[in-house]
């Protein structure tokens, strides 16, 4: 999960590059679908919102719930076990 956070710090550092870059090209920039989609402010907004998407997945339960969930039945079986001896 450190390998997911540390690629979101990295998505939102890149993101915020992009960002300011793009501002900075904002002036010569076409409105066109075609032009928004190609310039680096729309992939910054991409990346900083995908970075903190990473960053709350690196340390929520749904990516961590396999590792609890074998926990939690090896607790039960242990439990078993005991009330069976």
């Amino acid at each position: 999960m450190k390998i997911l956070a540390v690629f979101g710090h990295v998505c939102v550092i890149g993101g915020c590059y992009l960002v300011a870059w793009g501002i900075n090209l904002l002036p010569v920039s076409s409105p066109t679908p075609l032009g928004i989609l190609s310039r680096p402010l729309f992939w910054g907004l991409f990346s900083i919102f995908g970075g903190i998407c990473a960053n709350m997945h690196s340390s929520c339960k749904c990516l961590q719930g396999q590792s609890t969930y074998q926990c939690k039945s090896n607790f039960v079986e242990n439990i078993d076990q005991r009330n069976l001896k």
